[in-house]
């Protein structure tokens, strides 16, 4: 979970929350798979800054071969698969799938993002310090809440 885990978790939090910072969760984490130590699971609860509360699963050390997102919203839903790079909405009953541009992971973005900041000598907001902290605060509370509900006080 700490290496690649770490970004699928929380960054994907942060690109579905840009304007809604978790406030509190509370989460339980395991290990069920030797080779996948220290944790490979993580089930959380989380409340957002205006009030609304969601879960949020992952795990990669169950048998889905699967590598998909899926989110209920009020009016629809969204589900994204990254394996087949395709994104289904449906909203309001009409459904809508689309092709989905895909590097498999989102380190390649995120370095290219980073050397072009670096080359114009300008920095990338969503590559600062801070934002850094949040997703350590996010991932860091998830592993230790051990089921207690812990305030999230870095997020921006």
């Amino acid at each position: 979970m700490v290496k690649g885990g770490k970004y699928f978790v929380t960054a994907g939090l942060q690109f579905l929350l840009p304007k809604n910072t978790i406030t509190r969760l509370s989460a339980f984490s395991a290990q069920l798979r030797k080779h996948l130590a220290p944790v490979d699971t993580i089930d959380a609860t989380m409340t957002i800054k205006f009030g609304a509360t969601g879960t949020f699963s992952v795990s990669f050390g169950t048998s889905f071969t699967g590598y998909e997102f899926s989110i209920a919203c009020e009016g629809g839903t969204v589900n994204l698969s990254v394996f087949k790079s395709t994104v289904t909405t449906i909203f309001r009953g009409k459904e809508e799938k689309v092709k989905a541009a895909d590097e498999k992971t989102g380190l390649p973005p995120e370095v290219r993002k980073w050397g072009e900041a670096l080359a114009a000598m300008k920095r990338n907001e969503k590559q600062i310090l801070e934002e850094a902290l949040v997703d350590l605060e996010l991932l860091e509370n998830m592993l230790k809440s051990n089921g207690e509900p812990l305030n999230c006080v870095f997020q921006i």
